[in-house]
């Protein structure tokens, strides 16, 4: 049985990508700012399931890792945002 859909609504209200860079291996990393937030060191990452924008976090003394930033983005938002790299990176 499938699982319906949950319609979320957006919480962000504004996005721009101040900041991209792409290293030789492939990875990116951005600066971005969410309703007047801003956040260092996000990054895109390329997933068979296609890319998701993924928030800096630290791995604890337990080896797990916890996220120092938590937005609840929707599938547009995150279109939105990796558009927004996109962009930054040809310039």
């Amino acid at each position: 049985m499938k699982k319906p859909e949950k319609k979320t609504e957006s919480v962000v209200k504004s996005i721009e990508v101040t900041r991209a860079k792409q290293f030789d291996n492939g990875g990116v990393v951005f600066d971005v700012v969410i309703n007047d937030v801003t956040i260092y060191g996000c990054r895109v990452i390329e997933y068979k399931g296609g890319d998701f924008v993924s928030f800096p976090s630290r791995k604890g003394s337990d080896d797990k890792y916890y996220n120092h930033v938590y937005v609840k983005l929707t599938d547009e938002d995150s279109k939105e945002i990796i558009s927004q790299v996109e962009k930054k990176l040809e310039e």
